[in-house]
């Protein structure tokens, strides 16, 4: 068990809500943990423990007039909120695979060795599923999803329904999107045509609330953001870019144009 504190009052929520949760200051109590979750200084063992901040998230949904955020009952928001956890599970296994791909890449001399210094390291937040111990009392029975907190102004990348960069970037912000927008690409082609990312966004090295996007086939298993028309018009609408012919990728068609 771990003692969590978190701020719920609306008065200090962080940011703006976003589509599907609102974001609140966390703190983990680190006397509270278990000698199986204790802090490693280890960096390959760094989880959501390891964080120097934390913050809550919570799902919503809108309804009525005006379009008020009201809570899911216990049971639907549980299930919300592992949605929203198995996101990040599938995000961060997909980048994994992105580098794992790049890095052979590298380390094969199959690319110029000038290409190593022009991508960016990103990675998703550690991440956990907060669940009361005590379910009993009602008034305390919120789920929450545990992020690191993510410093620094907060970038969008890519849209959820795009495969282009996000038209304000510029400098090295453009060229992160200009990668993930590679990163797509490469997801899209390593899993058969099954799976990729979108709705990137985030600040420095950390992403977070990215949307794994798929077909009619597995549109139930990763929320409400799962566009499947996004997803079927991939083809067609990215534009492959300086990552993506540096690596190798071939564009989907003729029409595709070069960024």
């Amino acid at each position: 068990l771990v003692l969590i504190s978190v701020d719920s009052d609306p008065k200090s929520m962080i940011g703006t809500a976003g589509s599907f949760k609102t974001c609140h200051p966390a703190l983990l109590h680190a006397a509270s943990l278990l000698p199986s979750t204790s802090i490693s200084e280890s960096p390959s063992q760094a989880t959501i423990f390891t964080a120097k901040q934390v913050v809550a998230k919570r799902v919503f949904f809108r309804k009525g007039e005006g379009k008020k955020r009201h809570r899911f009952s216990k049971e639907d928001e549980l299930g919300k909120t592992l949605d929203e956890a198995n996101c990040l599970y599938w995000a961060t296994c997909l980048m994994s695979l992105v580098y794992i791909f790049v890095d052979e890449m590298i380390e094969t001399k199959t690319v110029k060795a000038t290409i190593a210094d022009q991508v960016p390291r990103l990675r998703l937040v550690h991440a956990a599923v907060a669940i009361p111990d005590n379910t009993s009392d009602h008034t305390g029975v919120a789920a929450y999803l545990l992020e690191e907190r993510i410093e620094g102004k907060f970038v969008k990348y890519i849209n959820n329904n795009s495969a282009v960069p996000a038209h304000h970037l510029r400098g090295f912000e453009e060229k992160i999107g200009l990668f993930l927008c590679f990163s797509q690409h490469v997801q899209h082609r390593l899993t058969n045509e099954v799976v990729y990312l979108s709705d990137f966004q985030g600040s420095g090295n950390l992403l977070t609330d990215c949307q794994v996007m798929t077909g009619p086939a597995y549109s139930a298993n990763f929320g409400e953001g799962n566009c499947t028309e996004a997803f079927h018009a991939f083809k067609s609408t990215h534009k492959c870019n300086f990552y993506c012919h540096a690596f190798g990728m071939q564009p989907f068609s003729s029409t595709a144009t070069d960024v």
